[in-house]
C-alpha cells in the first residue's frame, strides 16, 4: 500500500455482506478478529523499551488471555514518511475469545497499560478487521516479514469473486513451492469510510524467503499467473513491508 495511514481495517456492512456471500459457500476458511494499533515512540524511547514492556504483557496474556497472539511491526519499505514508528497487531481465535480477552484486559490493574503509555503513544489509531487465511500455518507465526497491500474489487466483481481468486492463487503459489503465508483482512471497526475493500497480507519467515518469493514472482512466472487469476478481479496498491517481532504466540 502507499501508506499505512489507514491501517488494517471500511464499514461493518462490508464485512457482514462478505461473510454472508463467501463463507456461505461452505469451503471457506473461518474468519477471526484481529486488532491494530498505530504507535509512536515517546521522547527518548525506542523499540527496545517497547519490547521490555511487551515481555511483561506476554506473561500477563498467557495467564489471562490464552487465545491471543500479538506482534510488533516496524515499517521497513514504505512510501514517503512512515505513518508510525511501530505497530501492534493482535489476533484472537474467534469472536468469543476476543470478547473475553478484551474484558480481561480492561478489568486488569492497568499497570502494564501504564508502562506501555510511558514508552509509546497508541492513541491515534485502534482498529479491528476480520482475518481470513488463504495459506496459513497451523499455529501463529513467530518473527518474520509482513507485506500488506490495500485492495479493491474491480467493477462487476464481488467480494466472493476476490476470495475465490485468492484461494486459487494461494493453491498455485503453494504448488510452485512458495512458503509464504497469506491472509485477507476485511475492515470491521474503527475505520469509517475507506477507499479500498480489504488488505492482502503476505508473511515470510525472513528476508531470504521474501527474496525467493520476489524472484519467483518477477522471474519465475508468478507475475503472469497473478495477472491471469487476480488481475480480472482486484486492483491492489504496492505493498508496505514490515519487520515483525513476535510478542506472544500461544499454541
Amino acid at each position: 500500500m502507499s501508506k499505512l495511514h489507514k491501517v488494517l481495517m471500511a464499514l461493518l456492512v462490508t464485512s457482514v455482506s462478505w461473510s454472508q456471500s463467501a463463507l456461505s459457500q461452505g469451503d471457506a476458511a473461518k474468519a477471526s478478529p484481529i486488532e491494530f494499533f498505530a504507535c509512536n515512540f515517546m521522547k527518548g524511547k525506542s523499540l527496545s523499551d517497547v519490547e521490555k514492556v511487551a515481555e511483561s504483557f506476554a506473561k500477563w496474556s498467557e495467564e489471562n488471555d490464552g487465545n491471543y497472539a500479538a506482534w510488533l511491526l516496524t515499517p521497513q519499505f514504505h512510501s514517503g514518511e512512515s505513518p508510525f514508528d511501530v505497530g501492534w497487531l493482535g489476533a484472537w481465535t474467534d469472536g468469543n475469545a476476543f470478547g473475553k480477552g478484551q474484558d480481561a484486559w480492561l478489568n486488569s490493574d492497568g499497570k502494564i497499560a501504564g508502562d506501555f503509555a510511558k514508552v509509546m503513544d497508541c492513541s491515534s489509531r485502534h482498529e479491528m478487521a476480520m482475518s481470513v487465511p488463504i495459506n496459513a500455518p497451523d499455529a501463529p507465526p513467530g518473527d518474520g516479514v509482513l507485506m500488506i497491500s490495500q485492495c479493491s474489487v474491480n467493477e462487476g466483481k464481488t467480494m466472493a469473486d476476490s476470495y475465490e481468486a485468492h484461494m486459487k492463487m494461494g493453491a498455485a503459489a503453494k504448488a510452485r513451492g512458495s512458503k509464504a503465508s497469506s491472509y485477507l483482512f476485511y475492515p470491521l471497526l474503527g475505520v469509517g469510510a475507506a477507499e479500498f475493500d480489504y488488505y492482502l497480507a503476505l508473511g515470510s519467515a525472513n528476508y531470504t524467503e521474501l527474496g525467493a518469493m520476489i524472484e519467483n514472482y518477477t522471474n519465475g512466472g508468478g507475475y503472469m499467473k497473478a495477472q491471469e487469476i487476480l488481475g480480472p478481479v482486484e486492483t491492489c496498491t504496492s505493498p508496505t513491508v514490515f519487520d515483525v517481532r513476535a510478542v506472544v504466540t500461544p499454541g
